[in-house]
């Protein structure tokens, strides 16, 4: 936690637009085979789908959000996207943001960014959270010239959330935003399995 304390993060910035995870081609598909597939990790101990209608505001909780905050954030109100429901925190001050998108169309949780993997720039399996996999991912990989990143929790084999992050632009290429992004998450699994 320190990590992320020293880094000061708040919800998305106007630096970048989030991903749109279903951009790189990722669409739940028609056939609905059996999952996972496309060598995506099987959930061994998964959480109800149903959490993927949960408002994403309510997944970092107050103490979680102050923990990661080096001043107060702006909170955006959550928002549908067609895809996914969203929000987002931002210390616009330091340029840095965390955003949770709660991907209720990714209907083949993590199999379908997998099957689609090789047309981002960026792919990069994480250690898992509290045994959730965990994968970054982009279309380009911006994490040393822009300093975020986002990615892929896998809480069943049918659901999937993601987690947005900016570091403070002191830290822009000296840090891993992709290590903060997977420190979030874990957070947000916290929150979601205290739900569940």
């Amino acid at each position: 936690m320190a990590a992320v304390l020293t880094l000061g993060l708040a919800g998305c910035t106007e630096k970048t637009d989030p991903p749109n995870p279903m951009s790189s081609g990722a669409t739940p598909s028609a056939g609905r085979p059996a999952l996972p597939y496309a060598d995506a990790p099987k959930v061994t101990d998964p959480l109800p789908a149903s959490l993927m209608q949960r408002s994403p505001c309510d997944v970092l909780t107050p103490a979680q959000l102050t923990s990661l905050f080096t001043n107060e954030p702006e909170a955006h109100p959550a928002r549908d996207t067609g895809i996914a429901q969203q929000c987002h925190w931002t210390d616009l001050s330091r340029g840095s943001s965390i955003g949770i998108q709660m991907l209720y169309a990714a209907r083949d949780g993590l199999s379908q960014f997998y099957a689609k993997k090789q047309s981002n720039k960026l792919w990069e399996p994480l250690e898992p959270v509290q045994g959730y996999p965990v994968v970054a991912y982009g279309a380009n990989d911006t994490r040393q010239t822009l300093g975020d990143c986002s990615v892929l929790v896998g809480v069943a084999d049918n659901a999937v959330f993601e987690v947005d992050v900016n570091v403070v632009d002191s830290k822009v290429g000296t840090v891993d935003p992709c290590a903060d992004a997977r420190m979030v998450a874990d957070l947000a699994v916290t929150t979601l399995k205290s739900g569940a």
